[in-house]
């Protein structure tokens, strides 16, 4: 079962081990507001190229409420591709734009396992106009949690999730650190709009 990689590196992988990338208790960007941020509006592409398997179509639709649904299908000739209903609030930390997701819903079936809180997804525009988007590193998550440098807990044992309960001024301001950027790694994701 491929999910939250999928819906979430394709906003990442629910993996029978149920290991979820690092969330945050509460959304990024809170303290200077939930807002949408219209650059996504629309549909992109990720191409093959920037993942291992087929490409991803992901449909931003912009709510009335300040949210974002994200409707992200699996590219290809086979018939059961995967799709992904995702909920996403946008926030800034500093000058880094964020996206706080939830998982709503895989293949048609609402999605019951998620944790609570939000998945922290860093994005940005490159000079070739790509949206990058980029997940916390499980690793660099933990050790910042460890050392002190914001609070969370680790889970249990190597396969523990990482969970950042930090407070939202605490979050906000750690988020716009470059000791924050530090901890998104790679782009899971490079799309390009669709016209």
């Amino acid at each position: 079962m491929k999910t939250f990689r999928l819906a979430v590196a394709a906003l990442a992988v629910l993996t029978l081990a149920a290991c979820y990338p690092p969330i945050t208790s509460h959304p990024v960007g809170t303290t200077t507001g939930l807002k949408l941020d219209p650059i996504l509006n629309g549909t992109w592409k990720a191409d093959p190229a920037s993942r291992d398997e087929r490409g991803v179509f992901i449909h931003f639709l912009p709510k009335l409420d300040g949210t974002l649904t994200a409707l992200m299908v699996q590219t290809g000739d086979e018939p059961d591709g995967d799709w992904n209903l995702i909920e996403l609030t946008n926030g800034k930390a500093g000058a880094n734009r964020y996206m706080n997701a939830r998982l709503l819903m895989s293949n048609g079936k609402a999605d019951e396992g998620s944790p609570s809180g939000t998945i922290p997804i860093l994005y940005r525009l490159d000079s070739k106009g790509r949206l990058l988007l980029y997940l916390l590193n499980e690793d660099r998550a933990k050790a910042a949690i460890k050392s002190g440098k914001i609070t969370g807990t680790t889970g249990e044992g190597d396969s523990g999730d990482a969970v950042i309960t930090a407070d939202p001024v605490a979050l906000d301001k750690f988020m716009a650190s470059p000791a924050a950027l530090s901890l998104f790694v790679k782009p899971f994701f490079t799309l390009h709009k669709i016209d």
